[in-house]
């Protein structure tokens, strides 16, 4: 039982910026270096109250908001990469433990996610943003339901908004009712919010009463 202790301690990760043992990055490290951005609309980036969507966004997209605490860089871009490439499932449960914090204080009936295209999800063999909302579903006690379909693979790369647009429209059907629902709709990474806003698109045709997204960081 010693050696397996033993063992159990050396096999642990170390924080990959000051090396104590325990984590990939300690709490510590993670607060110290790890910027916030401020809460903003997901569609326009000004800033509003815990990061509803703006009121003249809100008369054009289909989120009622959105919790994106961090900015893709640094520390986050490396924690991003390594559960989205390299299978770290620690990740996702790290990153789930940080956002969570600053989801708003309202009654989630259900938490799904966004789904990966089938290219993505046969190279990594996972969904990346599924893993975050297990976690978070697990720590929040929020049923897991899986809402959304994805047809087709889209290449987004490179691409404009009103490319990405034009490339999710119409990408995702609803996999069940949700009348009258509160959703949360999770992904890892928002680059211009279209994504996020076609989902919810999709689960508002589907009944749902309102979607508030959240992914770890922006671009």
């Amino acid at each position: 039982m010693i050696f397996d202790k033993i063992i159990s301690f050396i096999s642990k990760p170390e924080c990959q910026v000051c090396k104590k043992p325990g984590a990939s990055i300690c709490d510590d490290c993670w607060h110290s270096t790890v910027p916030l951005r401020r809460p903003a609309c997901f569609w326009c980036n000004s800033l509003t109250q815990d990061g509803k969507t703006c009121s003249t966004c809100a008369r054009k997209t289909h989120l009622k908001g959105s919790t994106i605490p961090f900015r893709l860089d640094g520390l986050v871009k490396e924690q991003i990469h390594g559960l989205k490439y390299g299978g770290d499932r620690e990740a996702a449960r790290f990153l789930a433990n940080e956002i969570q914090h600053f989801l708003p204080t309202k009654k989630f009936d259900y938490i799904s996610y966004v789904p990966a295209t089938g290219k993505s999800q046969r190279k990594r063999g996972y969904n990346q943003a599924k893993l975050l909302a297990k976690q978070l579903s697990r720590d929040l006690h929020i049923p897991l339901r899986s809402t959304l379909l994805r047809l087709t693979h889209t290449d987004q790369i490179g691409q404009s908004r009103a490319g990405r647009l034009a490339s999710v429209k119409g990408n995702f059907i609803s996999r069940g009712a949700l009348e009258g629902k509160v959703m949360l709709l999770v992904d890892d990474v928002v680059t211009t919010g279209a994504t996020l806003n076609e989902c919810a698109y999709t689960l508002k045709l589907a009944g749902a009463k309102s979607v508030w997204g959240v992914a770890v960081a922006k671009k």
